[in-house]
C-alpha cells in the first residue's frame, strides 16, 4: 500500500515539471515576454519550413492597410470615416445637443460601418445612439416577430381613453361602485 502511494505521488510530481508544458514554436523568435524560451521536447527539425509559411500566408491575408482616414473634431461635434483594403468601411458623426444649464447637455451620433464577411457578402450596419438609446439596423440583423393580432388589440384598448378613463381607475374607492 505504501509503495501504491509513493508510486502515485512520484508520478504526480513527475507530470508537473515544467518541460511537459507548452510554448509556441515561434516564441523565442518573437522577441516578446517568451524571448529566449524553447518549447520542450522541440528540434528544429521537428517543424517544417511549409508550416511556418502557411502561417504567414495567413497573416499577410488578415492583415489590412488603411486607404482612407478622416478625424475632425471642433466645439459643436466631431466627425470620422475610414476604410481599409480588406473592404472594411466606417463612418460616425456626433453633435452635442445642449441641455437647459451650461454643464448640461447630451451627444446625439449616427453612423455606418459595413464589412466582407466570410461568405463573400458585405454586411451593413447603419445606427443612431442618443437619449433613446442605441438603434441599429442592416438587413441582416434579426427583427422582431410581429405582434399577435389578441395583443394588438389588446394595446388598441387600452391606449383609447372612450372605454378607459387615464384619471380614474376601477380600483379607486370612489369610482361609484
Amino acid at each position: 500500500m505504501k509503495f501504491a502511494i509513493l508510486l502515485t505521488v512520484a508520478s504526480m510530481a513527475s507530470a508537473a515539471r515544467l518541460d511537459q508544458v507548452y510554448l509556441p514554436p515561434h516564441s523565442a523568435a518573437s522577441g516578446g515576454a517568451n524571448a529566449g524560451l524553447q518549447t520542450p521536447f522541440a528540434s528544429p527539425a521537428r517543424y517544417s519550413d511549409q508550416s511556418f509559411a502557411a502561417s504567414d500566408q495567413t497573416n499577410e491575408k488578415n492583415h489590412a492597410e488603411i486607404l482612407k482616414f478622416e478625424n475632425e473634431m471642433n466645439e459643436q461635434g466631431y466627425r470620422y470615416a475610414y476604410e481599409s483594403s480588406d473592404g472594411t468601411k466606417a463612418e460616425q458623426e456626433g453633435q452635442i445637443i445642449p441641455g437647459e444649464a451650461p454643464e448640461e447637455g447630451s451627444l446625439q451620433v449616427s453612423g455606418s460601418y459595413s464589412y466582407i464577411g466570410d461568405d463573400g457578402q458585405t454586411y451593413t450596419v447603419t445606427y443612431t445612439a442618443g437619449e433613446n438609446g442605441y438603434q441599429a439596423s442592416g438587413d441582416h440583423l434579426p427583427t422582431p416577430p410581429p405582434i399577435p393580432e389578441a395583443i394588438l388589440k389588446s394595446l388598441q384598448l387600452t391606449a383609447s381613453e372612450s372605454k378607459y378613463n387615464s384619471q380614474k381607475s376601477s380600483y379607486d374607492a370612489d369610482a361609484g361602485y
